[in-house]
């Protein structure tokens, strides 16, 4: 499916990615952990292209990043946040776009009434809660029907109803083969969904199985604080 080979990114002098190599297999959770700032979002933008990397080479279905551009991105979708959205536009109107543009066979109505967003799906995104920005983001996902998703922070500004209807909705986009490549704080949630889990520290990452993984336990261990703060 995903083939990420040597993967080098840096911004100035500071190496972001310092040789990150992964694969992801069809129907596959994966999660991606972190402190903030430590290049999840850099990781994701990188796989896209949407940043030059110095090094490294990213293959989707046999599609290379660079040399087979249009028929790489044709089977991802990636959104990096609620800030990308038109603010001008409805929640309708944005899937309409998607649709289009990966020309997708999946139908709007069915999307609005996956996501119980028929009260608003003739609102403007500017005026809309963050929450119901998320679905707008996770619509624009579903309508693409990409074999990749890369999801940065999708649970972000949900009440815990909508956290449950989108672990729901990753858990059917699985079973459907689809592959999901997802960074998220919310680590109960990550170790529920995930088949593997990737924690990035130092521009390298570590894999491991979800299953009987404590995740919480294991983010302490590699990204605790290498000295106490003396407070007195």
């Amino acid at each position: 499916m995903l083939e990420v080979t040597d993967l080098h990114f840096s911004y100035g002098k500071k190496e972001i990615l310092a040789g990150v190599s992964f694969d992801l297999t069809a129907g596959e959770i994966v999660g991606l952990v972190a402190p903030n700032g430590t290049g999840k979002s850099t990781l994701l933008r990188s796989l896209t292209g949407l940043l030059t990397t110095k090094k490294g080479q990213v293959r989707l279905l046999d599609f290379d990043r660079r040399k087979n551009r249009n028929d790489f991105l044709q089977h991802l979708f990636f959104l990096e946040d609620s800030t990308r959205l038109f603010d001008h536009l409805t929640a309708k109107e944005h899937f309409q776009y998607v649709k289009d543009l990966w020309s997708s066979k999946v139908e709007v109505k069915k999307v609005l009434q996956v996501l119980r967003m028929q009260e608003y799906a003739k609102k403007k995104v500017g005026k809309m809660s963050l929450g119901m920005k998320q679905h707008v983001l996770l619509g624009m996902y579903l309508m693409s029907d990409a074999d990749l998703l890369l999801f940065d922070e999708p649970l972000n500004g949900l009440d815990p109803t909508s956290i449950d209807l989108f672990t729901d909705i990753f858990s059917r986009l699985k079973s459907q083969g689809k592959t999901m490549l997802m960074s998220s704080h919310q680590l109960g949630n990550v170790s529920e969904m995930s088949d593997r889990v990737i924690f990035l520290k130092e521009g390298q990452i570590e894999i491991f199985p979800a299953k009987d993984l404590d995740l919480a336990e294991k983010y302490r261990s590699l990204f605790s604080l290498e000295s106490e703060v003396q407070l007195w």
